[in-house]
């Protein structure tokens, strides 16, 4: 069996935010495979408080030296109060989704994360003292996002501003019915909060334990153990080629 087939008629469930799904549902039937949508939350810009105080760090940003993309959606939603960047930053992105996504906005990217995650970034020698000593770093990403990046950096000497252009709220979708999730083949999460709010939303989350699950990293596994899941499928990384790598490779060893 050739891996372009193991997705055949393979009904995958992707939970991205509405307008995020679109990749991965390409690369999903491009190989065959049937995808329902059921976004997990949604985008949201900042509360009106938030915005009087982005705007006014952008009228301090020649005070910073670099800037740190967490996500796509934090480049997306930056662009709205932060159109133009300090040539003199040192920009840094975590993935090459985030990657690819500044350079789209004619952001050049000087520092990428090799692992598409924190940890990795937080590996490599730029990061480390006395190289990060001294450096004022703002961090771009969604309201509430981990503490690790800045809880590090400032340890080894850097002063961190988190930069907050958007919030993530659960979805108000009604449950997906017994019948629904009995034709589900995989599931796939991009986030911990995603997987989080997924079982939120069910009127039963038991229902799910038994869809194999895929998840974007060891932290993810770990959660989806936590909840019960049965199968659990650890991509390499978040992106769309990962995800779709190991459904792929999933479903060869189980055919």
């Amino acid at each position: 069996m050739n891996s372009a087939s193991t997705l055949s008629n393979k009904t995958i469930l992707i939970t991205r935010p509405e307008g995020r799904e679109k990749n991965l549902r390409s690369l999903l039937e491009k190989a065959g495979g049937k995808v329902v949508h059921y976004p997990v939350f949604k985008i949201q810009p900042p509360l009106d408080i938030d915005i009087q105080q982005l705007i006014h760090l952008r009228e301090q940003l020649h005070h910073f030296t670099m800037a740190i993309f967490i996500s796509p959606t934090a480049v997306i939603q930056s662009q709205d109060y932060f159109p133009v960047l300090p040539e003199h930053f040192i920009i840094v992105s975590i993935g090459s989704k985030t990657k690819k996504t500044l350079e789209e906005h004619d952001i050049p990217v000087d520092i990428e994360a090799p692992d598409h995650n924190t940890e990795s970034l937080l590996t490599m020698a730029a990061f480390q003292m006395p190289e990060i000593d001294g450096h004022r770093i703002l961090i771009f990403r969604g309201k509430g996002g981990r503490a690790l990046l800045g809880d590090t950096l400032i340890r080894r000497g850097a002063q961190v501003r988190y930069v907050e252009t958007y919030r993530r709220e659960i979805t108000e979708h009604p449950p997906l019915t017994e019948s629904q999730i009995d034709s589900l083949d995989a599931i796939t999460i991009s986030s911990n909060e995603g997987l989080d709010n997924l079982v939120t939303l069910m009127e039963d989350p038991t229902l799910l334990i038994d869809v194999p699950l895929v998840v974007p990293g060891k932290r993810a596994a770990t959660l989806a153990r936590q909840h019960g899941f049965k199968t659990i499928i650890t991509a390499q990384n978040a992106t769309d080629e990962a995800i779709i790598t190991a459904l792929k490779q999933h479903f060869t060893s189980v055919a």
